[in-house]
């Protein structure tokens, strides 16, 4: 129970846990302490009556800084870059997405290639986006990273301003999210053909594991 003298005193856990159940407890809670190395706090300990009260400054584990970016180089999510079976090199990453590019550029839509205007662009910005290889909305990272895996040859050229436009767009959704609205999107064959390529690509890239 609460000490009124001493508003800091927590004696309740001391009346009410055995001896030896407190003695384990606080072996416990110093083992955590001393596995902190930037601990700067005091180890929290729980007594029993009569003794002296906790030390309420304690911290377990730095909490990140609030400005700490949560993506590494070229804009992949840290957390990702841990499980995701591609981030072990970025040469082999490069590569990988680089392949994945070329083969979109040779899928049919009938008679012609599926990737056949500039605008198309906007389909692989997206599913990079989705897959956390990119930031969304950021074009000036996703222009830096395109440019480096990008094919020698390619049904049409790249620009970072034909991508901004995506912005304007339906298709800024994430793709699980697109859908054909008659008032808000482009007529309906530019829509399937867009939706088509995103489609294709994002299938090409989970087909080579990534």
């Amino acid at each position: 129970m609460k000490n009124e003298e001493d508003p800091d005193f927590l004696g309740g856990l001391g009346d009410m846990l055995p001896a030896d159940v407190l003695k384990k407890v606080n072996e416990l809670l110093e083992q955590l302490h001393r596995k902190d190395k930037d601990h700067q706090g005091s180890p929290v300990f729980i007594y029993a009556p009569g003794s002296q009260y906790v030390d309420k400054q304690f911290n377990f584990g730095k909490e990140p800084h609030p400005q700490t970016p949560l993506r590494k180089a070229r804009g992949v999510d840290s957390s990702a870059t841990a499980s995701h079976p591609a981030h072990h090199k970025d040469g082999e990453l490069d590569e990988r997405i680089r392949h994945c590019i070329a083969l979109l550029m040779e899928e049919m839509y009938g008679d012609e290639p599926l990737f056949n205007l500039q605008g198309h662009w906007q389909a692989v910005y997206r599913i990079l986006v989705d897959k956390g290889y990119c930031r969304d909305s950021d074009f000036d990272g996703f222009d830096a990273f395109i440019r480096t895996v990008m094919p020698e040859k390619v049904n049409k050229p790249y620009k970072k301003d034909s991508v901004k436009q995506i912005s304007k767009t339906d298709f800024a959704l994430p793709f699980e999210r697109w859908h054909y609205d008659p008032q808000t999107s482009t007529t309906r064959k530019p829509y399937d053909r867009m939706a088509e390529v995103a489609r294709r690509f994002k299938e090409i890239l989970e087909e080579k594991g990534l």
